[in-house]
C-alpha cells in the first residue's frame, strides 16, 4: 500500500512529482505530513548513489498540502562528498513552497568496502527502555478504538461536535482495519484519566506501544525483480516507509500526557518534524516506541520518540514540536 501511495514519477534528474495525490488523516482535509515527508526523502535518495543511505531528515510544514493536486518535489545538491551528501528538498503545490526538508544521507559502502564510517572502530552507547510493555500485553488498535472510543461515543459526543453523526467515525476504523499502518496500543490510550488518579497525576511520564507497516497480499505476490516497482526494489525504501509511519499517532497522543480524551483537541497542526536514523529500519517487523512530551508551553509542544527493535536494539530517534490548541482542560473534564 505505501509503495503506490508513496510512489514517485521522475521528471528530470532532481524534480520528481507524486504519482498519486496525497491523502488526509481521518478528521483532517490536509496531505498527511508523512505523506510530504516520506516523499521528500525518497526524492532526496533518488538523487544519490545506492552506497549512500540516510542519517538524519529535518522538515518544516509550511503550508496545508492540497490533496486534489499531486505534489512536485525539487531536489537542490547542497554538497557531495566521501562520508555525507546533503540535499535540500522543496515540496510545491500550485507553484507556492508547502514544506521544506533538509536531508542527510552517509556512506554506508558495501559489503567488501571498509572504508565505510560503520567500519571504523569507535564507542558506542544506547540508552534502552526499562520496563517495555510486551508486544502481547497491548490492544490491537481496532479493538481498543471500539471498545474506548466507540464504547464511549455518548462521551465524545459531548467535547466533539461533529461526532453527533457517528458516521464520522468510520474512516477511523476502516484505516485502523487496514490502513497502511499496523498498531499495539496500551488500554489507557484513548480515556487515560479512566486508568490514573488525576488528583495525583498531572503528567504521564512516557508511553509505550508498536508499530509497523502492514503487508497487503498484493505486495506479498510480487515476485521476480522484473515484476517489482523501484519502491519495491530499492532496500532504502525502508526509510521512506518509516518515515511515513513515524508522523502517525505521534503529535496526536499529546493529550494522553494530560490525562485528555484522544482527538479532544481544537486545533492541531505539525510544525517541524525531525528524524535520526541509527540503522536501517525494518519497517515489516514490529517497532517498539517509547513517547514522551517533556515541554508542553503556550500551545506550543515538544514530542520525542525513541524506536526500537524488538530485541530493544535502537532504530531511530525522532522529534516534532507542535501548535495544539485546547479548550480548558478542566471543562473538558468536566462535560466529558
Amino acid at each position: 500500500m505505501l509503495q503506490s501511495s508513496l510512489a514517485l514519477t521522475r521528471l528530470s534528474p532532481t524534480k520528481f512529482v507524486s504519482t498519486i495525490p496525497g491523502k488526509a488523516q481521518p478528521g483532517r482535509n490536509a496531505t498527511s505530513g508523512g505523506t510530504l515527508m516520506a516523499q521528500s526523502l525518497w526524492a532526496a535518495i533518488r538523487t544519490t548513489d545506492e552506497a549512500f543511505e540516510p542519517s538524519s531528515l529535518h522538515c518544516y510544514f509550511l503550508k496545508a498540502g492540497d490533496v486534489k493536486e499531486r505534489i512536485t518535489y525539487e531536489v537542490e545538491s547542497l554538497r557531495d562528498g566521501r562520508s555525507f551528501a546533503h540535499r535540500q528538498v522543496r515540496a510545491l503545490q500550485h507553484k507556492e513552497v508547502i514544506f521544506l526538508a533538509t536531508v542527510m544521507l552517509k556512506y554506508v559502502g558495501t559489503t567488501n568496502d571498509s572504508s565505510a564510517l560503520s567500519e571504523i572502530e569507535t564507542v558506542n552507547y544506547s540508552n534502552r527502555p526499562d520496563n517495555f510493555p510486551v508486544l502481547s500485553k497491548l490492544v490491537p488498535a481496532t479493538q481498543l478504538f471500539q471498545s474506548e472510543v466507540i464504547g464511549n461515543l455518548k462521551r465524545y459526543q459531548k467535547i466533539i461536535r461533529p461526532w453527533a453523526d457517528s458516521s464520522a467515525l468510520d474512516p477511523f476504523v476502516q484505516r485502523f482495519e487496514g490502513g497502511p499502518i499496523e498498531y499495539r496500543f496500551p488500554p489507557d490510550l484513548f480515556i487515560p484519566a479512566d486508568f490514573h488518579d488525576t488528583t495525583k497525576v498531572k503528567h504521564l511520564p512516557h508511553l509505550d506501544y508498536y508499530q509497523r507497516v502492514r503487508q497487503h497480499a498484493a505486495e506479498e505476490s510480487v515476485t521476480g525483480v522484473e515484476c517489482q516497482t523501484l519502491e519495491a526494489r530499492d532496500p532504502r525504501f525502508s526509510y521512506v516507509e518509516f518515515t511515513y509511519l513515524s508522523d502517525t499517532y505521534f503529535v496526536l497522543c499529546l493529550t494522553y500526557f494530560h490525562l485528555l480524551p484522544l482527538y479532544c483537541h481544537k486545533f492541531s497542526v505539525s510544525l517541524d518534524h525531525t528524524i535520526h536514523f541509527h540503522k536501517r529500519p525494518n519497517t515489516k517487523a514490529w517497532l517498539a516506541q517509547r513517547l514522551t512530551n517533556p515541554i508542553s508551553n503556550e500551545n506550543k509542544h515538544i514530542m520525542r520518540g525513541e524506536y526500537y527493535d524488538l530485541d530493544r536494539s535502537p532504530v531511530a530517534s525522532v522529534s516534532q514540536e507542535g501548535l495544539v490548541v485546547y479548550e480548558n482542560p478542566s471543562s473538558i473534564r468536566a462535560r466529558f
